[in-house]
């Protein structure tokens, strides 16, 4: 068997593991399951990215690239697991924080690995930051103290998007495909904790997107390495 043939059979393997860790996640989303197993299964989903980033670039030079990125984030999901299940904003608001870092990351590694960044990169995520100070008032967004950390936040995952795309349009589509995701994964987040749903199943559906977009964009991210 060829060195690839085993590459590639480690990664299917990897993402099968993978997605049936996110499908069990699911099972316990918003239900009477929630209180008792949602953070350890959220914290064995983040592991287990770690676990797939460290099992190919161990003995790598790539693997400072990604390392501390991929460590806020996972950081941030045991955060806002804890949020999920006990309701704390002290938890959201360092979440927010361990996951801006890990998008600074993100976005460190996309400028590393290209020649040339667009200033628009920079500019073009104050939009979305306008948008936002919107949605609050058109969507009922109920956002209290922690309006001033989501908009910086909304700065940041905006510009780590952007550069996805740039990355994207200049044939890297692992990490265009991944921005967007991203992107979509934190538009959720909007409705997930500041939205109050009539019923529970469009919440929970939500929930669904949530984590099937975000863990995506991980998984595509380690692969882009």
């Amino acid at each position: 068997m060829t060195t690839n043939s085993r590459v590639k059979k480690m990664i299917i393997l990897e993402t099968i593991i993978y997605v049936a860790l996110i499908i069990a996640l699911f099972a316990v989303c918003d239900n009477r399951y929630s209180r008792r197993y949602y953070v350890p299964l959220k914290v064995v989903c983040s592991a287990s990215f770690l676990v797939i980033f460290f099992l190919n670039f161990y003995y790598s030079e790539r693997l400072g690239l990604l390392m501390w990125a991929l460590l806020a984030c996972f950081v941030g999901d045991i955060l806002m697991g804890m949020y999920n299940t006990y309701l704390r904003k002290q938890f959201m608001a360092i979440g927010i924080i361990a996951f801006m870092l890990g998008h600074v990351g993100f976005l460190n590694y996309m400028c590393r690995i290209t020649d040339h960044t667009s200033v628009l990169v920079y500019i073009l995520p104050v939009i979305p930051c306008l948008i936002l100070v919107g949605m609050r008032k058109w969507c009922h967004l109920h956002m209290g103290s922690l309006f001033v950390p989501c908009i910086i936040y909304c700065y940041f995952v905006s510009t780590m998007t952007l550069k996805a795309v740039e990355c994207g349009l200049n044939g890297i589509q692992q990490l265009g495909i991944a921005g967007l995701l991203f992107l979509i994964s934190d538009f959720t987040i909007l409705y997930l904790y500041f939205y109050h749903f009539s019923h529970i199943k469009n919440k929970r559906a939500v929930h669904y997107l949530n984590l099937a977009t975000y863990y995506a964009a991980i998984l595509l991210f380690i692969y882009s390495l």
